[in-house]
């Protein structure tokens, strides 16, 4: 994006004068950092390829957090243009204006902060639970779909340059066809990327939730696995931290109760969000990054974390149990 095409969008706000615009690094959406005189915000719309979302999308995004923020959920609102529109276009890419929060990711966070996570997400799942947005989400990443897209893109791997194409191949597709989850779990408007970097924390205070660009409805135990997966592998995805999990999980049940049927999935609901995530990540290295980042975490998840899940079962039920 030229920056004068920029200024020319934020000049449909009311600002004041634009002092600075500064791109600001992410993995997937084009954002910037932008300075005027009414303060700091934050310019994001989505890129062309696999993160492009249509209006509607972004409508149902914005209608999410509509509801969180009633609910004095810490996401972070975005802000309307002088006619009262809230979603930008640009190139038929579609994203929103929201102000800039000074927050901080903390990426190795200790117990107290993570049961402080913990309460944070189950406080979400209480409210997003049977909740649905008017608007309808096209990108989905339930197990049904995630399976269905492997089958799609299985010989399109293999014929790639990914390495040890074939053994991933067969471990990712014994994994992802050994799981279930039955239709009657709670669903809601579930994150999705709850990772350490979405969360913003002030004074030991989460003060901001990011990036609901991954939303869907779903099944919350999807989520809180996605979430797990994030907050208890350490030591640069290592090493599983049981006193992480048991930690994330006792402020999680501060807020909300896990059903049976909950307690009973969750491990795999953990295991389901180590093998999306890896092919997620096999497929951004073929088809656009060629990143040895991408290519090493997509094999570290599915031939390591996976391994370091099973030979730590027993552990993660223990936690379940006390709950």
């Amino acid at each position: 994006m030229i920056k004068q095409e920029l200024i020319n969008i934020l000049k449909e706000y009311n600002l004041g004068k634009v002092k600075e615009v500064n791109p600001v690094p992410t993995s997937g959406n084009i954002s910037f950092l932008i300075k005027a005189d009414s303060g700091k915000y934050i310019f994001r719309v989505c890129p062309d390829g696999l993160r492009w979302r249509s209006r509607k999308e972004i409508s149902a995004e914005l209608e999410l957090i509509d509801y969180l923020n009633k609910h004095n959920f810490p996401a972070l609102y975005p802000i309307a243009k002088r006619n009262n529109d809230i979603i930008i276009e640009y190139k038929n890419k579609f994203g929103y204006l929201r102000k800039y929060n000074s927050g901080k990711a903390i990426l190795n966070p200790n117990v107290k902060q993570i049961t402080e996570f913990g309460k944070t997400l189950g406080w979400f799942h209480s409210l997003v639970d049977n909740y649905q947005t008017k608007n309808k989400r096209e990108h989905i990443w339930d197990l049904k779909t995630t399976q269905e897209n492997f089958l799609e893109v299985k010989d399109f791997i293999l014929k790639s340059n990914f390495p040890k194409a074939d053994v991933f191949i067969i471990k990712f597709e014994k994994e992802i066809f050994d799981l279930f989850f039955p239709k009657e779990l709670p669903q809601g408007m579930i994150h999705e990327d709850l990772g350490k970097r979405h969360v913003l924390w002030q004074d030991n205070k989460i003060s901001g939730i990011l990036d609901f660009d991954r939303c869907y409805y779903g099944k919350l135990i999807l989520d809180l696995g996605q979430a797990i997966r994030g907050w208890c592998f350490i030591n640069n995805w290592q090493k599983w931290n049981n006193e992480n999990f048991e930690s994330l999980i006792n402020g999680y049940s501060q807020k909300r109760k896990l059903t049976d049927k909950e307690l009973k999935y969750l491990f795999s609901a953990v295991k389901f969000g180590v093998l999306e995530r890896g092919l997620s990540f096999c497929l951004r290295f073929i088809k656009t990054s060629q990143s040895q980042n991408d290519q090493k975490f997509a094999h570290q998840s599915v031939f390591e974390l996976i391994d370091l899940l099973d030979k730590n079962k027993k552990e993660f039920k223990k936690v379940l149990e006390q709950v």
